[in-house]
């Protein structure tokens, strides 16, 4: 019923046609596990963010609430309140317009997505039951690996909670962009600031697909030799800061700075405009039930998913050849609900 219900909301062009613009000056943004490396730049980022005019920061760590304190000593941009514990986290989502999910389990040597799910899992889960308890209309983006897997998750337990919209769940990969568009740039020797280029598939080393031969401006050119280098770098990035910071944490700067990217236009939509974003989101268009790409967003959530592209012969391979692999991982996702709302349940 939810794969169901899902697919036919975003296929009803009647639904996106009913979508209306609307102008909200005030935006208020939660941040869950903003205690942590990747939460506490992202955090720092969006305090000189004068759009903004409330910043909530959670984390099951107590320490929050001092760096809520001190990010507060900084003068100008939003109003920040720290929060901590099980009813803090209720109270950390109240009104905000945009929740960002970046707690997690950093990435270690070996791990296997199935310990990745287990590991990040519940803290995510407890998110989605305050969402669907305090506020069900917000946004909700998320950025916890394995993002294929997580995503879907969240969107079933959501649906189980009876407050899904698969217009307003997000899984950010601007990360996969950002690589992209710098690796492009180093290769052709121009600035990174004047290339574009989508990045469709998934989240992880064998489902991410950056289309170089989509590159603009159309001056430039990646030939398919260079295509291929490029994309096993794309890859393997987050894999190689994990292997030069010898296994202790995972990539966190550039990811921080993504995120913040991605909040920036989300803020820009929440205020009446239309902007895009790269996005794992809830697509059917691929022969899957979720697919990453430029999203258009408007105040009301997903105004036009990703939905067709030129492909050269290789990239029309990968595309192949990711469409199994994110329809596991998404399955995958999708079938621990059972597991986690057992697991969760208090034992007499």
């Amino acid at each position: 019923m939810f794969r169901k219900k899902s697919t036919r909301l975003l296929l009803n062009r009647n639904v996106l046609a009913k979508l209306k613009c609307i102008s909200v000056r005030n935006v208020q943004i939660s941040v869950i596990g903003a205690a942590g490396e990747v939460g506490a730049n992202l955090s720092l980022m969006l305090k000189q963010n004068h759009k903004i005019t409330k910043l909530n920061l959670y984390d099951d760590d107590e320490k929050i609430l001092g760096a809520a304190m001190e990010l507060g000593h900084i003068p100008g941009g939003p109003h920040v309140t720290g929060f901590s514990g099980e009813n803090g986290l209720h109270a950390a989502v109240q009104g905000s317009e945009l929740v960002v999910m970046v707690q997690r389990v950093p990435r270690k040597p070996g791990n296997t997505r199935e310990q990745m799910i287990a590991a990040n899992a519940p803290a995510l889960q407890r998110l989605c039951r305050a969402m669907a308890d305090e506020n069900p209309g917000a946004f909700l983006a998320i950025t916890t690996n394995p993002l294929n897997s997580m995503v879907p998750f969240a969107s079933a337990l959501l649906y189980k909670y009876g407050s899904y919209n698969p217009f307003k769940v997000f899984g950010v990969t601007h990360i996969d962009a950002a690589r992209s568009r710098t690796y492009a740039a180093n290769a052709l020797n121009v600035s990174c600031r004047n290339l574009f280029l989508p990045v469709i598939g998934g989240h992880s080393d064998d489902t991410v697909i950056p289309l170089f031969s989509n590159i603009s401006p159309s001056e430039y050119t990646i030939d398919p030799c260079q295509a291929d280098t490029l994309t096993r770098l794309v890859r393997k990035s987050g894999t190689e800061i994990v292997f030069q910071k010898q296994g202790c944490e995972s990539a966190v700067l550039g990811v921080a700075w993504s995120i913040n990217e991605f909040c920036n236009l989300m803020i820009d939509a929440i205020s009446g405009g239309e902007v895009t974003v790269n996005s794992y989101t809830a697509n059917p268009h691929f022969g899957t039930r979720f697919f990453s790409g430029p999203t258009v967003v408007g105040p009301y959530g997903i105004l036009r998913a990703c939905y067709e592209f030129t492909y050269s012969d290789y990239e029309s391979f990968l595309v192949t050849s990711s469409v199994p692999i994110i329809n596991r991982d998404v399955n995958l996702g999708e079938e621990y609900v059972k597991y986690i709302e057992f697991a969760m349940k208090p034992k007499y």
